[in-house]
């Protein structure tokens, strides 16, 4: 909601898109993020509209359940998928899509908008959070109940729909490609930040400590959600640790499931030193954070938090204010060791919290110095207007990218499916008698099936006429390709007849008649960013590669004309590379390299070592 507390970053976006003369509409949920309440205007209504200029809000009913319990969370995040979808399917047809999660729900009102407004629309799939990890470690979900499995196929599936994947920290980047959810090429990064014209250095002796009678203490600050993740009980045990200090206090700002607990658990302790200020408006923010010595950002000691970035440091860097963090991994090393705004203590480890507190207070020129340099920083790499036009940049690219392909592409998947329907049925007698030679001198099975990467990288399982036995060594292991090559495989190979089973893959939508060649999963962590761009296109079954020295040129050779064929495809350049196969073919030439069977291993580094 406007002007309450918590995250604003697609606010502000929104805001600085339509400045940049853009439409924006949002779907977005009617429940307030901090009282848990609905607004008046609201109330009763499924859906309703905002309009403010070239900004349109469609807020959508939340059931009233999302704060009671994470059970009643669950629950919410279901209402508003249902009521979210009907606002989806009411929008005008935009130009690109965004789905921001958590939660994960919102890739299912994107998929509908995306896909069913009269042609592809891109669709950027953003990950703040890696759910539903964060919520196992955490112990809110347990690994191996229904509901978990539930959100890891959904997970999955925002992934493998989306054009582009947005992630806040290269973290999330790497962990998407080691559970191979997504390839390098297809994850942007546009992380948080920061607004320095509203979150800006102010003065500390401000209204904010008058009002709550803070004096000239030291003051650490804790701002934002008090929840199971975010560990505020160990500020808790750090005042415990400071009561020699009476000049230190911290002060929590925010609201959570856990506030009332910790406040009742601060009175039972008698700690002195630790304040509640409760939840603040937006616009008050800056001045919270300038009534501050140190900005604190503390989070559970837990494995998957080592791959976020609050978004609390970068308004304590913008506002000059050194930050306390007991968080460990990319926010460590950005904040500690990159821009060297802030000192690091163990999470939930009292002591080193307590000793990090205490060396801030006593080091008024280090802290001076650490927030010099986090506004710095921040101007230089991560502010709000930066970041918007960052992001808009990639939208355009995307649209501009798919709007060039625009009516031919969809005269390729045309020309693919009728070449290859009636290829299938015209041909059956040639499959029938090569699947039965196969069966006679080989046995079973006729055909060899294989995961590949295809479009985008996204797995498909190829399928060709099988040409090699699986004769093994003394020691189980298989045979070179060469010494297992049959007769009849080799025959099929220089004929291109093993090929003919991948006219299914054509029809199936996975292969297109003419594309980059789809290669072995395993090559995908070996391309450079340049050799991965062969998957910006279908596969093929045949290719510019296949046309220019086909097996017999070397692997830099082949990338460079995949990639080629992606800056410069056409229907011209598929008629003609088309032409060019037939005359391959009948001079059976290029079939393999000297020694093997096709082609060398790919080792990553173009021609290896034979």
């Amino acid at each position: 909601m406007p002007g309450q507390a918590g995250g604003s970053r697609f606010n502000e976006f929104a805001r600085l898109w339509a400045e940049a003369g853009h439409e924006v509409t949002v779907i977005a949920g009617n429940l307030s993020y901090v009282t848990g309440e609905v607004p008046d205007n609201c109330k009763g209504r499924w859906t309703s509209r905002e309009v403010d200029g070239p900004v349109t809000v469609w807020r959508c009913n939340v059931p009233a359940s999302y704060g009671r319990s994470y059970l009643g969370r669950m629950w919410a995040f279901f209402g508003f998928t249902l009521s979210s979808a009907t606002a989806a399917l009411r929008v005008p047809r935009p130009d690109v899509v965004i789905a921001t999660s958590p939660p994960l729900v919102t890739a299912i009102p994107a998929w509908l908008i995306a896909r069913f407004r009269g042609r592809h629309i891109p669709f950027i799939f953003e990950i703040r959070d890696l759910w539903p990890e964060s919520a196992i470690t955490t112990h809110v979900l347990r690994r191996k109940s229904l509901l978990t499995k539930m959100l890891f196929a959904l997970e999955r599936w925002a992934c493998r729909i989306a054009d582009l994947i947005n992630v806040l920290t290269p973290a999330f980047r790497d962990d998407l490609i080691k559970r191979s959810l997504a390839q390098t090429e297809k994850v942007v990064f546009v992380p948080n930040g920061a607004d320095p014209d509203f979150f800006r250095p102010g003065p500390r002796d401000n209204a904010v400590r008058r009002e709550y009678g803070w004096g000239d203490r030291f003051v650490v600050m804790y701002t934002g959600q008090h929840g199971r993740a975010n560990a505020v009980g160990q500020l808790l045990d750090a005042a415990g640790l400071l009561g020699d200090r009476p000049d230190v206090l911290i002060a929590c700002v925010g609201n959570g499931p856990e506030h009332s607990g910790l406040r009742e658990e601060a009175r039972r302790r008698n700690l002195s030193n630790i304040f509640f200020c409760g939840s603040q408006p937006k616009e008050r923010m800056p001045d919270f954070v300038n009534a501050c010595d140190v900005g604190a950002a503390v989070l559970q000691n837990n494995p998957t938090f080592l791959t976020v970035y609050p978004n609390k440091v970068f308004d304590y860097m913008s506002c000059e204010r050194p930050t306390l963090l007991a968080i460990d991994g990319v926010a460590r090393q950005l904040v500690c060791d990159e821009a060297r705004a802030g000192v690091f203590a163990e999470p939930e480890n009292a002591d080193s919290l307590a000793t990090a507190i205490r060396r801030l207070a006593d080091d008024p020129e280090g802290r001076r110095e650490m927030g010099r340099r986090g506004r710095e920083w921040i101007l230089a790499n991560a502010t709000r207007q930066m970041l918007a036009i960052r992001y808009l940049d990639i939208m355009k690219e995307l649209v501009v990218g798919m709007k060039q392909q625009g009516w031919t592409v969809g005269v390729k998947r045309i020309l693919d499916v009728l070449v290859a329907g009636p290829g299938l049925v015209l041909l059956s007698p040639v499959l029938l008698i090569i699947a039965l030679a196969i069966r006679i001198t080989m046995g079973r099975p006729v055909c060899f099936r294989q995961e590949r990467p295809g479009l985008n990288a996204r797995p498909f399982h190829l399928f060709k006429f099988r040409t090699m036995r699986d004769d093994r060594d003394n020691s189980g292991r298989f045979l070179s390709d060469e010494q297992r090559l049959t007769g009849l495989g080799r025959f099929l190979r220089s004929t291109s007849l093993d090929e003919l089973p991948q006219l299914w893959n054509v029809l199936r939508g996975e292969l297109s008649l003419v594309g980059p060649r789809p290669l072995l999963m395993q090559y995908l962590d070996r391309y450079t960013p340049m050799q991965a761009r062969r998957h910006e296109v279908l596969p093929g079954i045949t290719g510019w590669a296949q046309v220019n020295g086909r097996n017999a040129v070397n692997w830099d050779q082949k990338f460079g004309c995949d990639v080629w064929y992606v800056d410069n495809w056409s229907l011209r350049l598929d008629l003609a590379i088309l032409s060019r196969t037939l005359w391959q073919v009948v001079k059976r030439e290029g079939i393999s390299r000297d020694g093997h069977a096709t082609m060398p291993e790919f080792l990553g580094r173009g021609e290896p070592q034979v």
